[in-house]
Protein backbone atom coordinates (compact mmCIF):
# COMPACT_ATOMS: atom_id res chain seq x y z
CA UNK A 1 0.00 0.00 0.00
CA UNK A 2 1.15 3.45 -0.80
CA UNK A 3 2.51 5.26 2.28
CA UNK A 4 0.96 8.42 1.32
CA UNK A 5 -2.75 6.99 1.15
CA UNK A 6 -2.97 5.49 4.68
CA UNK A 7 -4.10 8.35 6.80
CA UNK A 8 -6.93 6.83 8.90
CA UNK A 9 -7.61 8.11 12.19
CA UNK A 10 -8.31 5.49 14.86
CA UNK A 11 -11.50 6.33 15.57
CA UNK A 12 -12.88 5.74 12.02
CA UNK A 13 -10.88 2.56 12.23
CA UNK A 14 -12.62 1.38 14.98
CA UNK A 15 -15.86 2.19 13.37
CA UNK A 16 -15.06 0.00 10.60
CA UNK A 17 -13.60 -2.31 12.71
CA UNK A 18 -17.13 -3.64 14.21
CA UNK A 19 -16.98 -7.24 12.74
CA UNK A 20 -13.92 -8.02 14.17
CA UNK A 21 -13.94 -10.54 16.92
CA UNK A 22 -12.34 -9.78 20.67
CA UNK A 23 -11.43 -5.65 20.06
CA UNK A 24 -10.87 -4.05 23.29
CA UNK A 25 -13.66 -1.89 24.16
CA UNK A 26 -12.32 0.39 26.48
CA UNK A 27 -9.16 1.20 27.79
CA UNK A 28 -6.81 0.08 30.62
CA UNK A 29 -6.74 1.65 34.46
CA UNK A 30 -3.03 3.37 34.02
CA UNK A 31 -4.12 5.30 30.31
CA UNK A 32 -5.73 8.55 31.70
CA UNK A 33 -3.08 9.39 33.52
CA UNK A 34 -0.66 8.30 30.95
CA UNK A 35 -2.57 10.57 28.24
CA UNK A 36 -2.43 13.38 30.79
CA UNK A 37 1.10 13.56 30.87
CA UNK A 38 2.23 12.77 27.65
CA UNK A 39 -0.49 15.51 26.22
CA UNK A 40 0.66 18.04 28.94
CA UNK A 41 4.61 17.28 28.91
CA UNK A 42 5.47 16.30 25.26
CA UNK A 43 2.50 17.42 22.92
CA UNK A 44 1.07 20.50 23.97
CA UNK A 45 4.95 21.88 24.38
CA UNK A 46 5.69 20.75 21.18
CA UNK A 47 2.82 22.36 19.14
CA UNK A 48 3.90 25.50 20.97
CA UNK A 49 7.11 25.31 19.83
CA UNK A 50 6.33 24.97 16.28
CA UNK A 51 3.81 27.84 15.99
CA UNK A 52 6.35 29.95 17.43
CA UNK A 53 8.78 28.40 15.04
CA UNK A 54 6.87 29.25 12.44
CA UNK A 55 5.40 32.89 13.25
CA UNK A 56 9.61 33.42 13.34
CA UNK A 57 10.18 32.25 9.70
CA UNK A 58 6.81 33.99 8.65
CA UNK A 59 8.53 37.34 10.40
CA UNK A 60 12.06 36.17 8.61
CA UNK A 61 11.11 35.89 5.18
CA UNK A 62 8.76 39.14 5.50
CA UNK A 63 12.44 40.89 6.63
CA UNK A 64 14.31 39.11 3.96
CA UNK A 65 11.36 39.69 0.60
CA UNK A 66 10.43 43.01 1.80
CA UNK A 67 14.43 44.20 2.09
CA UNK A 68 16.77 45.68 -0.65
CA UNK A 69 18.91 43.91 -3.20
CA UNK A 70 21.89 44.93 -0.89
CA UNK A 71 20.88 42.89 2.39
CA UNK A 72 19.78 39.78 0.58
CA UNK A 73 22.38 37.79 1.30
CA UNK A 74 22.25 38.32 4.82
CA UNK A 75 18.35 38.19 4.67
CA UNK A 76 18.09 35.13 3.01
CA UNK A 77 20.24 33.17 5.82
CA UNK A 78 18.34 34.78 8.10
CA UNK A 79 15.40 32.95 6.42
CA UNK A 80 17.13 29.72 5.99
CA UNK A 81 18.14 29.50 9.69
CA UNK A 82 14.91 30.19 10.75
CA UNK A 83 13.58 27.57 7.97
CA UNK A 84 15.67 25.08 10.20
CA UNK A 85 14.72 25.56 13.33
CA UNK A 86 11.17 25.35 12.40
CA UNK A 87 11.88 22.20 10.68
CA UNK A 88 12.96 21.04 13.64
CA UNK A 89 10.15 21.78 16.17
CA UNK A 90 7.35 20.24 13.08
CA UNK A 91 9.74 17.10 13.41
CA UNK A 92 9.32 16.91 16.76
CA UNK A 93 5.98 17.85 16.81
CA UNK A 94 5.00 15.28 13.74
CA UNK A 95 7.08 12.41 14.97
CA UNK A 96 4.10 11.19 16.88
CA UNK A 97 1.20 12.77 14.87
CA UNK A 98 -1.78 12.47 17.38
CA UNK A 99 -4.71 14.69 17.87
CA UNK A 100 -5.14 17.89 15.59
CA UNK A 101 -2.64 16.47 13.09
CA UNK A 102 -4.73 13.22 12.60
CA UNK A 103 -8.01 15.47 12.23
CA UNK A 104 -6.19 17.89 9.75
CA UNK A 105 -3.81 15.80 7.84
CA UNK A 106 -1.25 17.71 8.45
CA UNK A 107 1.22 15.33 7.73
CA UNK A 108 0.62 16.14 4.10
CA UNK A 109 -0.87 19.59 4.81
CA UNK A 110 2.29 20.98 5.47
CA UNK A 111 4.94 18.07 4.79
CA UNK A 112 3.84 16.85 1.31
CA UNK A 113 6.63 14.85 -0.15
CA UNK A 114 8.50 14.98 -2.74
CA UNK A 115 8.60 18.24 -3.80
CA UNK A 116 7.21 19.49 -7.21
CA UNK A 117 9.12 22.38 -8.49
CA UNK A 118 6.86 22.62 -11.84
CA UNK A 119 3.75 23.58 -9.12
CA UNK A 120 5.85 25.63 -7.03
CA UNK A 121 6.54 27.59 -10.13
CA UNK A 122 2.90 27.51 -11.12
CA UNK A 123 1.41 28.83 -8.32
CA UNK A 124 4.45 32.23 -8.00
CA UNK A 125 2.59 32.94 -11.40
CA UNK A 126 -0.93 33.08 -10.15
CA UNK A 127 0.06 35.34 -7.34
CA UNK A 128 -1.85 34.45 -4.30
CA UNK A 129 -2.66 36.65 -1.36
CA UNK A 130 -4.10 35.97 1.77
CA UNK A 131 -5.69 32.66 3.37
CA UNK A 132 -7.99 32.19 1.13
CA UNK A 133 -6.43 32.40 -1.86
CA UNK A 134 -4.03 30.24 -0.55
CA UNK A 135 -6.34 27.38 -0.05
CA UNK A 136 -6.94 27.44 -3.98
CA UNK A 137 -3.40 26.64 -4.01
CA UNK A 138 -2.46 22.42 -4.31
CA UNK A 139 -0.57 20.87 -0.95
CA UNK A 140 2.52 20.01 -3.30
CA UNK A 141 3.04 23.42 -4.01
CA UNK A 142 3.19 24.81 -0.18
CA UNK A 143 4.53 23.97 3.26
CA UNK A 144 7.63 23.10 4.75
CA UNK A 145 9.29 20.92 1.45
CA UNK A 146 8.20 23.97 -0.69
CA UNK A 147 9.63 26.47 1.39
CA UNK A 148 12.67 24.32 1.71
CA UNK A 149 12.50 24.42 -2.70
CA UNK A 150 12.19 28.24 -2.38
CA UNK A 151 14.80 29.12 -0.08
CA UNK A 152 17.92 27.18 -1.60
CA UNK A 153 17.21 25.86 -4.86
CA UNK A 154 15.00 29.23 -6.58
CA UNK A 155 17.20 31.63 -4.58
CA UNK A 156 14.63 34.63 -5.19
CA UNK A 157 15.20 38.19 -4.86
CA UNK A 158 13.95 40.42 -2.62
CA UNK A 159 10.73 42.27 -3.92
CA UNK A 160 10.44 39.41 -6.60
CA UNK A 161 7.27 37.30 -7.51
CA UNK A 162 8.83 34.14 -6.41
CA UNK A 163 9.95 36.15 -2.95
CA UNK A 164 6.20 36.90 -2.40
CA UNK A 165 5.32 33.74 -2.84
CA UNK A 166 7.61 32.43 -0.38
CA UNK A 167 5.90 34.91 2.32
CA UNK A 168 2.41 33.30 1.21
CA UNK A 169 3.81 29.93 1.98
CA UNK A 170 5.48 30.35 5.16
CA UNK A 171 2.35 33.18 6.37
CA UNK A 172 -0.12 29.54 5.98
CA UNK A 173 2.76 27.69 7.59
CA UNK A 174 2.44 29.84 10.22
CA UNK A 175 -1.28 30.29 10.46
CA UNK A 176 -1.81 26.40 10.67
CA UNK A 177 0.69 25.92 13.20
CA UNK A 178 -1.32 27.89 15.36
CA UNK A 179 -4.44 25.74 14.43
CA UNK A 180 -2.33 23.04 15.77
CA UNK A 181 -0.96 24.83 18.83
CA UNK A 182 -4.14 25.92 19.87
CA UNK A 183 -6.31 22.07 19.30
CA UNK A 184 -3.20 20.49 21.24
CA UNK A 185 -3.32 22.67 24.27
CA UNK A 186 -7.10 21.66 24.42
CA UNK A 187 -6.33 18.54 24.47
CA UNK A 188 -3.98 18.75 27.62
CA UNK A 189 -6.47 20.54 29.24
CA UNK A 190 -9.17 17.13 29.03
CA UNK A 191 -10.04 14.92 32.24
CA UNK A 192 -9.30 12.20 30.49
CA UNK A 193 -10.52 9.72 33.47
CA UNK A 194 -14.08 11.63 32.81
CA UNK A 195 -14.30 10.37 29.02
CA UNK A 196 -13.80 6.37 29.19
CA UNK A 197 -15.12 6.50 25.14
CA UNK A 198 -12.80 9.49 24.28
CA UNK A 199 -9.90 8.10 26.35
CA UNK A 200 -10.38 4.74 24.95
CA UNK A 201 -10.31 6.51 21.08
CA UNK A 202 -7.16 8.37 22.19
CA UNK A 203 -4.92 5.91 23.93
CA UNK A 204 -5.64 3.82 20.31
CA UNK A 205 -4.56 6.86 18.29
CA UNK A 206 -1.75 7.52 20.42
CA UNK A 207 -0.30 4.18 20.01
CA UNK A 208 -1.02 3.73 16.51
CA UNK A 209 0.59 6.99 15.34
CA UNK A 210 3.53 5.90 17.78
CA UNK A 211 4.08 3.31 15.56
CA UNK A 212 3.35 5.14 12.50
CA UNK A 213 5.71 7.62 13.15
CA UNK A 214 8.77 5.15 13.68
CA UNK A 215 7.43 2.96 10.80
CA UNK A 216 7.61 6.27 8.69
CA UNK A 217 11.02 7.11 10.00
CA UNK A 218 12.73 3.73 9.27
CA UNK A 219 10.71 3.16 5.78
CA UNK A 220 10.16 6.12 4.38
CA UNK A 221 12.95 8.67 5.78
CA UNK A 222 15.82 6.27 5.62
CA UNK A 223 15.06 2.70 4.21
CA UNK A 224 13.46 3.30 0.85
CA UNK A 225 15.67 6.03 -0.40
CA UNK A 226 18.90 3.44 0.69
CA UNK A 227 17.19 0.56 -1.14
CA UNK A 228 16.12 2.53 -3.80
CA UNK A 229 19.68 3.82 -4.31
CA UNK A 230 20.98 0.20 -4.25
CA UNK A 231 18.98 -1.32 -6.66
CA UNK A 232 19.14 1.89 -9.06
CA UNK A 233 21.29 1.44 -12.33
CA UNK A 234 22.86 4.84 -12.03
CA UNK A 235 25.25 4.30 -9.20
CA UNK A 236 24.46 7.73 -7.94
CA UNK A 237 23.86 7.83 -4.10
CA UNK A 238 20.46 7.86 -2.01
CA UNK A 239 18.95 10.86 -2.09
CA UNK A 240 17.29 11.60 1.55
CA UNK A 241 14.33 14.35 2.69
CA UNK A 242 15.81 17.53 3.36
CA UNK A 243 18.87 17.13 1.55
CA UNK A 244 18.76 20.43 -0.31
CA UNK A 245 19.21 22.09 3.10
CA UNK A 246 21.25 19.74 4.45
CA UNK A 247 18.78 18.85 6.88
CA UNK A 248 18.57 15.47 6.89
CA UNK A 249 20.44 13.92 9.93
CA UNK A 250 18.38 16.46 12.18
CA UNK A 251 15.16 15.65 10.75
CA UNK A 252 16.12 11.91 11.71
CA UNK A 253 16.99 13.17 15.11
CA UNK A 254 13.82 15.08 15.52
CA UNK A 255 11.61 12.48 14.53
CA UNK A 256 13.12 9.95 17.42
CA UNK A 257 13.31 12.65 20.12
CA UNK A 258 9.79 12.47 19.91
CA UNK A 259 9.12 8.50 19.31
CA UNK A 260 11.68 7.51 22.05
CA UNK A 261 9.99 10.14 24.75
CA UNK A 262 7.42 7.93 24.89
CA UNK A 263 9.34 4.93 25.66
CA UNK A 264 9.58 5.77 29.20
CA UNK A 265 6.06 6.74 30.27
CA UNK A 266 4.83 3.72 28.35
CA UNK A 267 7.09 1.29 30.34
CA UNK A 268 6.51 2.95 33.62
CA UNK A 269 2.79 1.89 32.44
CA UNK A 270 3.83 -1.27 31.69
CA UNK A 271 5.43 -2.04 34.92
CA UNK A 272 2.17 -0.89 36.60
CA UNK A 273 0.29 -3.17 35.02
CA UNK A 274 2.21 -6.03 36.30
CA UNK A 275 4.73 -6.58 33.07
CA UNK A 276 8.08 -5.38 34.19
CA UNK A 277 10.25 -7.70 32.07
CA UNK A 278 7.96 -6.40 29.11
CA UNK A 279 9.23 -3.22 30.41
CA UNK A 280 12.94 -3.50 30.38
CA UNK A 281 12.28 -5.39 26.91
CA UNK A 282 10.71 -2.07 25.71
CA UNK A 283 13.72 -0.12 27.43
CA UNK A 284 16.52 -2.14 26.12
CA UNK A 285 15.09 -1.91 22.57
CA UNK A 286 14.71 1.60 22.70
CA UNK A 287 17.90 1.98 24.26
CA UNK A 288 19.63 -0.33 21.23
CA UNK A 289 17.73 1.33 18.36
CA UNK A 290 19.25 5.01 20.27
CA UNK A 291 22.52 3.74 20.15
CA UNK A 292 22.20 2.98 16.51
CA UNK A 293 20.19 6.34 15.80
CA UNK A 294 23.14 8.06 16.97
CA UNK A 295 25.50 7.11 14.63
CA UNK A 296 23.10 6.90 11.35
CA UNK A 297 24.36 9.66 9.12
CA UNK A 298 22.75 10.43 5.96
CA UNK A 299 26.67 11.33 3.94
CA UNK A 300 27.63 7.87 5.43
CA UNK A 301 25.03 4.80 3.90
CA UNK A 302 27.03 2.29 6.28
CA UNK A 303 26.10 3.92 9.05
CA UNK A 304 21.88 2.89 8.01
CA UNK A 305 21.28 -0.32 7.89
CA UNK A 306 21.72 -0.66 12.07
CA UNK A 307 19.64 2.22 12.28
CA UNK A 308 16.97 0.35 10.49
CA UNK A 309 17.38 -3.01 11.98
CA UNK A 310 16.84 -1.68 15.37
CA UNK A 311 13.95 0.32 14.72
CA UNK A 312 12.50 -2.55 12.68
CA UNK A 313 12.81 -4.44 16.26
CA UNK A 314 11.28 -1.85 18.45
CA UNK A 315 8.39 -1.45 15.95
CA UNK A 316 7.97 -5.74 15.99
CA UNK A 317 8.23 -5.48 19.86
CA UNK A 318 5.40 -2.67 20.90
CA UNK A 319 3.16 -4.58 17.78
CA UNK A 320 3.72 -7.79 18.81
CA UNK A 321 3.67 -7.62 22.73
CA UNK A 322 3.58 -3.82 24.17
CA UNK A 323 0.01 -3.17 22.17
CA UNK A 324 -1.33 -6.87 23.26
CA UNK A 325 -0.26 -6.18 27.38
CA UNK A 326 -2.12 -2.80 26.63
CA UNK A 327 -4.95 -3.27 24.90
CA UNK A 328 -4.01 -1.68 21.76
CA UNK A 329 -5.79 -2.98 18.53
CA UNK A 330 -3.34 -2.17 15.57
CA UNK A 331 -4.57 -0.38 12.08
CA UNK A 332 -3.28 1.52 9.66
CA UNK A 333 -0.98 4.89 9.62
CA UNK A 334 0.40 6.43 7.27
CA UNK A 335 3.64 4.60 8.17
CA UNK A 336 2.93 1.79 6.72
CA UNK A 337 5.23 0.55 3.72
CA UNK A 338 4.80 0.27 0.50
Amino acid sequence: MSSRTRFISVAAAFLLAGTVQAQPTEAPPGAPALLAQVYKNEFAPRGQAFATEARGLLAATDAWCNGSASDATAGLESARAQWRSTTTAWDRLAGVAVGPLVKRRALTALDFNPTRPPLIERAITTAPVGAEAMERVGTPAKGIPALEWLLWTKNPAPQSPACRYTQQVAGELAREADVLAAGLTELAAVDWAADPRRTFLAWQELFNQWLGGIERLRWVQIDKPLKTAETSANGKPPVFGRAASGHTDASWAAQWSAARALAAPVAQSLAAAGQQPLADRLSAAFAAADAAMQQAKAQQPATLPAATRELAAVKKLVEADVATALDVTIGFSDGDGD
